[in-house]
C-alpha cells in the first residue's frame, strides 16, 4: 500500500480523493527503487522542478494571456516561500530517496493493527510528512503531493486542522505545477483548496477559510484565456466565495450577483417580514471577515472579473470589499479608492443614474471622502457622463490632467476601464481585428471606397439643345397646366372663384 491506501487506514483518512485517483501503490513502487529514480529522472519530475524553481507563473507555457494558478493570483508570498533553492542529485538524492522510503514504511507500520497495538494516525501522519519533505528535497512533485495528501487526511481525522490545512494547501500548489492534464489539475486544485477551507473553518479561522475558498473557485479557470468569459459553474463558485468574506445582507451591491442565492436567504420566510431580515443582518455581522488585508483579496477578484468583462459580478466583489472596509470603522485611503472604483465600474456599465445616487447617498456621507482626490475624480466622471460631454470626460481621465494622481493609484484593470467609459452606453469591448485594420489601411480603404477614377470624372447631365422662343413658351405653358392639374387633384383648385378677389372694393 502507498500513501493513498495507507492514509485511508485506521478510519482517520478518506478513501476517495481526486488527487490520488492513480494507483495507490504508485508512491511505493516509485520509492522502492530510489536509485533508479535518481539515475533516470522522468520528464514529469524535471518539469515540476523547473516550475518550482524559476517560474513566476504556474501555467505550463508561462503565457501572460493564460490564467495562472490561484496561488500566483492570491498567494504570492506563499508561492515564493515554497520555492526551492536547490535540488539534490547524485548520491545525495539516492540517500534522501531511501530516507523517504523508510519514513513511508514506518507510516505504514504505524497504521497496522497488531495483537498488542492499534493504529496510530498521529505518528503515521508525521512519518508521511517527513517522507513528503524528503521527496520535496529530491524534486519529486507527484510523490510529495501524494504523501502530503495522506498526511493531511490523517491529521483531519485527529482534529489537527491547522496542520491538515497546511498540507492540503501545499499539495494544491504542487498540483498547479504538475504535468497532469489541465482538467485533472483543475479538479485536484479545486478539491484540495476546498479541503483546506473546510479545515480552517473547523478551526474557526474565517479569514483563512474564505481565502482558501476563493483559491478553490479560481482553480476551476486555471489555464483559461484571460479575456475569455467564465463558464456559469465557475462563476457561481467565485460568487459563493465572495459571500464567505461578506454576507449578502451587508453588501450594498448584492443585487448584481449573477448566479445562485445567498446562504442567508430563507426561502420559507416572508419577504415583508422585518424580523427575519433583522435576524439575517445580525447573523451576517457575526460572520463578516474584517481581517487585515481581507479587502485586497476581494479587490483582486474584482480585477480578475473586469479583465473577463463580467462587470456585474465584479461590482458585486467590489461592493463586498467596500463593506469589509466600512465594517472596520476606520476611514482610510483604501476606502476612498473602493468608492471611486465602484463609481468607475458603474459608469462603465452605462448606469449613470446609479453611479450618481451612490455618490450622493453613500460616498459623500463619509466626511473623509469629500477632501480626497478620488472624490474629485468620481465627481468629474459622473458630471461628464450625465451631461454627455465627451470633452469633459476626456479631460477628467487624461493622464496629464488634474486627476492623474488618483488614476495612478487605481488597479491597472480599473485604470484601463476608465479609458473605455462612454458618455452613453456600456463600455466598448475590444475588437479582435483592430490590429489587422491598422496594419493594412490601404487595402481596407480600397475595399470600402469606390475606384479612384470615379471621383475624378463625375457623371454630368447631357446638355440640352437650345430651345426657340415658341418652344420655350409651349414648355412653360405645359408646366403650368401640369401644376394646375396636381392642385385640382389635391382639392386646392379655385377655377370658379379665381376672380372673387377682383370684385372686392378696397377703396
Amino acid at each position: 500500500g502507498g500513501a493513498g491506501s495507507s492514509g485511508s487506514g485506521g478510519g482517520g483518512g478518506r478513501k476517495a480523493r481526486p488527487s490520488s485517483t492513480r494507483s495507490a501503490a504508485s508512491p511505493t513502487s516509485a520509492a522502492s527503487s530510489p536509485t533508479a529514480a535518481a539515475l533516470r529522472p522522468s520528464p514529469r519530475n524535471n518539469a515540476g522542478i523547473r516550475s518550482t524553481l524559476g517560474s513566476t507563473s504556474n501555467t505550463p507555457a508561462n503565457d501572460p494571456q493564460i490564467t495562472p494558478g490561484p496561488s500566483s493570483i492570491f498567494g504570492g508570498k506563499i508561492a515564493s516561500r515554497n520555492r526551492m533553492v536547490s535540488i539534490l542529485n547524485g548520491q545525495a538524492k539516492i540517500d534522501k530517496m531511501a530516507e523517504a522510503e523508510d519514513n513511508r514504511l514506518k507510516a505504514k507500520q504505524a497504521m497496522t493493527r497488531g495483537i498488542f497495538s492499534k493504529p496510530d494516525p498521529i505518528s503515521a501522519a508525521n512519518f508521511y510528512k517527513r517522507a513528503a519533505d524528503a521527496y520535496k528535497a529530491c524534486g519529486e512533485n507527484r510523490l510529495e503531493r501524494l504523501h502530503r495528501i495522506a498526511s493531511g487526511d490523517l491529521q483531519m481525522g485527529q482534529d489537527a486542522y491547522a496542520t491538515a490545512a497546511a498540507e492540503y494547501t501545499r499539495a494544491a500548489e504542487l498540483a498547479e505545477i504538475s504535468d497532469e492534464t489541465l482538467p485533472r489539475k483543475r479538479q485536484e486544485c479545486h478539491k484540495l483548496h476546498s479541503d483546506a477551507a473546510t479545515a480552517w473553518a473547523n478551526m474557526g479561522e474565517k479569514g483563512r477559510s474564505a481565502e482558501s475558498t476563493v483559491k478553490a473557485a479560481f482553480g476551476l479557470i486555471m489555464g483559461q484565456d484571460l479575456t475569455a468569459a467564465i463558464d456559469k459553474k465557475a462563476l457561481a463558485r467565485i460568487e459563493e466565495s465572495i459571500e464567505t468574506f461578506v454576507p449578502d445582507p451587508l453588501n450594498r451591491k448584492r443585487n448584481y450577483r449573477r448566479n445562485g442565492i445567498s446562504a442567508y436567504d430563507d426561502p420559507n420566510a416572508d419577504p415583508n417580514d422585518q424580523s427575519a431580515q433583522r435576524n439575517a443582518v445580525e447573523l451576517a455581522k457575526q460572520n463578516i471577515v474584517t481581517d487585515s488585508y481581507a479587502h485586497e483579496t476581494l479587490f483582486q477578484i474584482g480585477a480578475e472579473l473586469i479583465r473577463r468583462r463580467h462587470y456585474e459580478s465584479a461590482l458585486y466583489a467590489l461592493g463586498a470589499g467596500t463593506a469589509s472596509l466600512e465594517a472596520e470603522g476606520f476611514a482610510t485611503v483604501s476606502l476612498s479608492r473602493a468608492y471611486v472604483s465602484e463609481t468607475v465600474l458603474t459608469l462603465a456599465m452605462g448606469d449613470t443614474v446609479a453611479a450618481s445616487q451612490d455618490f450622493q447617498r453613500v460616498h459623500l456621507q463619509r466626511t473623509s471622502y469629500l477632501s480626497s482626490r478620488e472624490c474629485a475624480l468620481g465627481e468629474d466622471l459622473i458630471r461628464a457622463c450625465d451631461a454627455m460631454d465627451l470633452d469633459a470626460l476626456d479631460e477628467a481621465r487624461s493622464k496629464t490632467g488634474p486627476h492623474r494622481a488618483a488614476l495612478a493609484n487605481l488597479e491597472p484593470a480599473l485604470r484601463g476601464l476608465v479609458m473605455e467609459i462612454r458618455v452613453s452606453g456600456r463600455a466598448k469591448k475590444e475588437k479582435k481585428n483592430v490590429d489587422v485594420v491598422s496594419k493594412k489601411p490601404a487595402k481596407t480603404a480600397s475595399a470600402i471606397a469606390p475606384p479612384a477614377a470615379a471621383p475624378t470624372k463625375p457623371v454630368l447631365s447631357s446638355p440640352k439643345a437650345e430651345l426657340s422662343s415658341d418652344d420655350l413658351l409651349k414648355e412653360t405653358a405645359a408646366s403650368f397646366e401640369e401644376m394646375d392639374d396636381i392642385m385640382n387633384q389635391m382639392g386646392l383648385g379655385d377655377d370658379e372663384e379665381e376672380d372673387d378677389d377682383d370684385d372686392i372694393d378696397l377703396t
